[in-house]
């Protein structure tokens, strides 16, 4: 929240349509990711893990496509085709072992949540991909690429609560910790990292 506060005051002052955009959707979806958060933390109903795995990837998507996305145009074709290609497959493989070893499921319950699973995670790679892509393609940053892989291990942690965990109390409690420990450390470095590359920029 040091980005949303700091940089809200520059738009106050200043009255930057840009930067009062940017401010506003980045708190509202640093906030939508929390929401998500707290809606995978225990797990109690359907409708709320679906909508943890939906609103949890918002606040990374927005950034990297807002962040990015106007520069994707000059991007390497091959880039795309290779590290697009490799992060697609470990997803579909990952995926498809998850949902043979959930199979005896409720089906009812296994069909809502995979759809949102799956659409989660290609939030997450979708956001992973372009950051990777771009990390090579402009400077070489492996702090950017750090956040990736906490990311998706958290999105794995979490996915194997949901389907395989769900009814042990004592291994769900203990990948729950781990998975909100990552979590809160993603969330914060990422934003005091994002305030400093907006502060380095001014």
């Amino acid at each position: 929240m040091i980005y949303t506060f700091l940089y809200g005051i520059d738009v106050i002052f200043r009255i930057n349509k840009l930067f009062l955009f940017h401010t506003t959707a980045y708190f509202l979806t640093y906030v939508i990711s929390i929401v998500g958060w707290i809606f995978l933390r225990k797990n109690k109903s359907l409708l709320k893990s679906c909508l943890g795995f939906i609103f949890l990837p918002v606040f990374p998507l927005f950034n990297t496509l807002y962040s990015f996305g106007s520069d994707m145009s000059y991007f390497h074709i091959e880039n795309f085709l290779k590290f697009g290609g490799l992060y697609f497959l470990i997803f579909v493989v990952s995926l498809v072992f998850i949902l043979l070893k959930t199979k005896d499921n409720n089906l009812n319950k296994s069909g809502k949540q995979i759809f949102f699973i799956v659409l989660s995670g290609l939030m997450i790679f979708t956001h992973s991909c372009i950051e990777l892509i771009t990390n090579f393609e402009n400077y070489l940053n492996p702090v950017v690429f750090y956040f990736s892989i906490i990311l998706i291990v958290f999105y794995y942690l979490k996915v194997l609560i949901v389907r395989f965990y769900n009814g042990d109390v004592v291994k769900s409690k203990k990948l729950n910790i781990i998975s909100n420990i990552l979590f809160w450390v993603y969330i914060l470095i990422y934003d005091f990292a994002f305030f400093g590359m907006a502060a380095a920029s001014v």
